[in-house]
């Protein structure tokens, strides 16, 4: 994205919107502490549910505990990205700024 073409006034108010959204996310906060164990939880259930099928046979719980798994896995790995995304497009804006003289 070219930030060249944006006004300061774009740049700042996206800044400031994404620096909240930041402070938000990294406060220790039960509900940001949730995303992780998702992704835990989810791949201790994949891989019970893979186990429980190699061992004892394809049974409806134990497929249901491998989707279960698989879905928790790509929702905590789809919020990580998107979290990626987010900063690194945080630091753009910051960059873009200081490139324009802009003090924080």
């Amino acid at each position: 994205m070219d930030l060249t073409n944006w006004s300061n006034e774009e740049i700042t108010s996206v800044r400031e919107k994404l620096q909240a959204w930041r402070i938000q996310r990294e406060a220790p906060t039960w509900g940001n502490k949730f995303l992780n164990w998702t992704g835990f939880m989810g791949a201790f259930a994949l891989l019970t549910g893979l186990t429980d099928i190699f061992f004892g046979g394809p049974t409806i719980s134990n497929i249901l505990l491998t989707v279960l798994g698989t879905l928790a896995c790509f929702s905590w790995y789809k919020g990580d990205k998107q979290y990626k995304k987010n900063i690194s497009f945080l630091d753009n804006l910051e960059q873009e700024l200081v490139r324009r003289g802009h003090k924080f």
